[in-house]
C-alpha cells in the first residue's frame, strides 16, 4: 500500500575524479555502517549502497534526516575523508512494501524525485536538496545554503582542530588538550572558521522543523 516516507539519498561529490581504491571504498562501506548502527531505531529502511559512490535509506522522521545528514558530515571531518556528500532529503510517497533489511527493490515517486534531485544537484553546485514540507523548505534550503558556504571553506588540513572545535565547546578545553598554547589563540581559530556559525545554522534548522 502506498504511503510517504522520509527519505534520504547522497552520492559522493565529483567521484569519478576519485581513485576508488580499497581504501575508498572500504572508508564509504565504514562510514555507511556506522550510521546504520547509529541511527538503527529511527531507521526503516538501512542505508544502502546502491552504486559504488551513492546510498539510500528511509528513515523515521525530519529531525532524523538531519541528524542523520549532520553526523554522516561530522563523520567525514573527524576520519578526514577526502570527499563530501551531495544529499537529497524528500518526504515522499513509496509505492511498493519497504524492506526493511536492505534499501533495494523498492520504487514510487518520492524515490524518483530523490534521485532526480541528485542529478540536478550536479549541475546547480547545491549539496543539499531539500523536499519535506512545502512550508518550511524555503527555510531550510536557505539554512543549508549558509552550512555549505561555511564548511566549503574547510580545508582538508584543517578538519583534525575543526574535528576538535565540534567536540569540544568551550575554547578553554582545546588549550587544556594541548591543541593551543592560550584560550585566545583557540578563539581566534575559531571565529577564522566560522564554527559559531556553524552551529547556529544547525540550531536554527532544527528550531524550524520542530516535532516534524
Amino acid at each position: 500500500m502506498a504511503a510517504s516516507h522520509h527519505i534520504i539519498m547522497a552520492d559522493i561529490i565529483s567521484s569519478r575524479h576519485i581513485h576508488k581504491n580499497d581504501d575508498f571504498m572500504h572508508q564509504f562501506k565504514a562510514l555507511v555502517k556506522l550510521a546504520n548502527t547509529e541511527f538503527a531505531h529511527h531507521i526503516i529502511s538501512p542505508l544502502t549502497i546502491t552504486l559504488g559512490d551513492e546510498f539510500q535509506g528511509i528513515v523515521n522522521s525530519t529531525k532524523t534526516l538531519f541528524d542523520l545528514l549532520f553526523f554522516l558530515e561530522e563523520q567525514i571531518i573527524e576520519a578526514h575523508y577526502p570527499y563530501g556528500l551531495r544529499y537529497s532529503l524528500v518526504f515522499g510517497e513509496i509505492e511498493t512494501e519497504i524492506n526493511k533489511e536492505i534499501a533495494y527493490e523498492m520504487y514510487g515517486p518520492g524515490l524518483t524525485r530523490a534521485r532526480e534531485a541528485l542529478t540536478t544537484a550536479k549541475e546547480t553546485g547545491d549539496n543539499y536538496f531539500i523536499a519535506i514540507n512545502e512550508h518550511l523548505d524555503d527555510q531550510l534550503r536557505l539554512c543549508m545554503k549558509l552550512y555549505q558556504s561555511i564548511k566549503s571553506e574547510w580545508k582538508l588540513s584543517e578538519f583534525e582542530i575543526v574535528s576538535a572545535f565540534l567536540k569540544h565547546k568551550d575554547y578553554k578545553d582545546l588549550k587544556r588538550i594541548g591543541l593551543y598554547k592560550t584560550r585566545s589563540g583557540a578563539w581566534k581559530k575559531g571565529k577564522s572558521l566560522r564554527i559559531d556559525e556553524y552551529n547556529i545554522v544547525k540550531q536554527l534548522v532544527f528550531q524550524i522543523i520542530g516535532n516534524e
